[in-house]
């Protein structure tokens, strides 16, 4: 029957690698040859991500997602003011200020924002 006690000394001696003198020297020329090229990647990456942006944003345009958004946010935006109308028969609103797609967008805008405040700071709470 084997020693358990030398074999587990054995085995924690082979588990660990063993120590070169120029082990900081091959650290520090590795962490060198990491930095030099960052700058390269960043300009790359950065360059890479705004022409797939581009690329993006055209086929957006070109496919006319924005004119139908348009269209659904104008729909929207009649079906709002006429509901309101029946609602609420008197003038709720300042004179002049009519209930359109663009109202609502900056509505939901403004929700967006107060959520992502709100998710801000529970996190800096957590």
């Amino acid at each position: 029957m084997a020693d358990l006690e030398f074999e587990n000394t054995i085995d924690s001696l082979f588990a660990q690698a063993p120590a070169f003198g120029d082990a900081d020297l091959f650290a520090l020329r590795c962490d060198e040859r990491l930095n030099r090229g960052w700058t390269a990647r960043r300009m790359l990456i950065g360059g890479l991500g705004l022409a797939g942006g581009l690329v993006g944003g055209a086929q957006i345009i070109g496919s006319g997602v924005i004119s139908r958004f348009g269209e659904i946010s104008d729909q929207s935006g009649r079906l709002l003011s006429h509901r309101l109308a029946q609602i609420a028969p008197f003038d709720l609103l300042p004179a002049g200020f009519a209930v359109d797609g663009q109202m609502l967008w900056m509505s939901a805008a403004l929700a967006a924002v107060a959520i992502g405040l709100a998710v801000a700071r529970a996190v800096r709470e957590i």
